[in-house]
């Protein structure tokens, strides 16, 4: 299988990343600079609140909309391995970035976890939405049926409808996308992984558990 070698540009400069196949991967080298580090760490700015603990030295951000199917294949089958094994076990936190590649709707939905995030209810959103999936476009995620799941959790609906209403979070999840764009995500979902050095590397697709083990265990003894 072939590596497929990306880039980051973000803010002060670009970075080489590697992209993991389902089976190997190649290694990359930043440079060294404080500047390049917390540029790489700026990628989670403006997505979900943090899974996991601020102090977990490997950092998850995954690139996703809420009508992928494979997103939500990732959400249901392969993230409760990685909170178990990782983000439970203080080695991985998780961020979560809108790539709304499917149009109005997944907009609505992105806007949607960012009013529950208000009231410290992003994640159950988050995983309620692809609970709730259904087929591209088919209507699933309307405004309407939105406010009904955020209902059916417990929101302060006053609330929440008035954040949805008005698209306080529009351009958020938009610049979100755009981002996800410039660093070369040209799918869902996508993944950047981060070491404490702020090294990248990025696993496309919803790739089985022990792809996720192989590239987070390889970091993690190369940091002992």
């Amino acid at each position: 299988m072939a590596i497929v070698m990306g880039a980051i540009g973000v803010g002060f400069g670009v970075y080489t990343i590697s992209t993991v196949s389902t089976n190997f991967q190649q290694e990359t080298t930043l440079p060294e600079s404080s500047n390049d580090k917390q540029t790489l760490y700026s990628l989670a700015l403006n997505g979900s609140p943090e899974l996991g603990s601020s102090d977990a030295p490997i950092t998850i951000i995954e690139f996703g909309d809420y009508q992928c199917p494979n997103c939500m294949r990732f959400t249901t089958q392969i993230k409760p391995l990685i909170i178990e094994n990782y983000i439970n076990t203080g080695k991985a936190k998780l961020v979560f970035k809108d790539f709304t590649v499917y149009g109005t709707d997944s907009v609505n939905g992105a806007m949607a976890t960012h009013c529950a995030a208000e009231q410290n209810k992003y994640w159950e959103v988050h995983d309620h939405l692809y609970n709730q999936q259904e087929a591209i476009n088919s209507g699933w995620l309307s405004v309407d049926n939105i406010k009904k799941f955020a209902s059916d959790i417990g929101l302060d609906m006053q609330q929440f409808n008035i954040c949805l209403d008005s698209k306080k979070y529009e351009q958020r999840v938009i610049e979100n996308f755009v981002e996800g764009k410039s660093i070369g995500v040209s799918g869902t979902p996508t993944f950047i992984i981060i070491d404490k050095d702020g090294k990248p590397q990025m696993v496309k697709g919803a790739q089985p558990f022990s792809v996720f083990k192989q590239v987070i265990d390889k970091i993690l003894v190369g940091s002992g």
